[in-house]
């Protein structure tokens, strides 16, 4: 397998954004999957693959890309991300405890997050 260099990556990453954001599902989800083989490790790849999927009609294939991103280290936005996109992904399945489960987790970061952020804007107005 060639090597792909960061230019190309933000350029195929621009493409299934804009695929995405005009309804060209089937084309982000092909874009998905190559990213996907050649940046096994990155969480955002996996977690735009998923959507892609999502978006295709695949959920099973979705559900497989979140699985590979969850255990890659997200950042604290991409981890309230995984939660909503799993459950988007459990209820196409017709896995609807589990969904209300996934975002109900997600609701609980939400949360926490809203209530630091309060706490944090009260200590700045001492």
């Amino acid at each position: 397998m060639d090597v792909m260099d960061d230019s190309q990556k933000e350029f195929l990453e621009i493409l299934v954004y804009l695929f995405l954001r005009y309804n060209k599902f089937d084309e982000a989800f092909a874009l998905s999957l190559i990213l996907a083989e050649y940046f096994p490790g990155d969480s955002l790849v996996n977690l735009s693959l998923a959507f892609a999927a999502l978006k295709s009609n695949t959920p099973d294939t979705a559900l497989h890309a979140l699985e590979s991103a969850e255990a890659l280290p997200k950042s604290k936005e991409l981890d309230k991300l995984f939660f909503v996109l799993k459950s988007k992904i459990l209820w196409a399945l017709g896995r609807d405890t589990e969904a209300r489960s996934a975002y109900t987790h997600f609701l609980g970061i939400q949360e926490k997050d809203l209530r630091l952020a309060v706490a944090h804007q009260h200590s700045k107005q001492r």
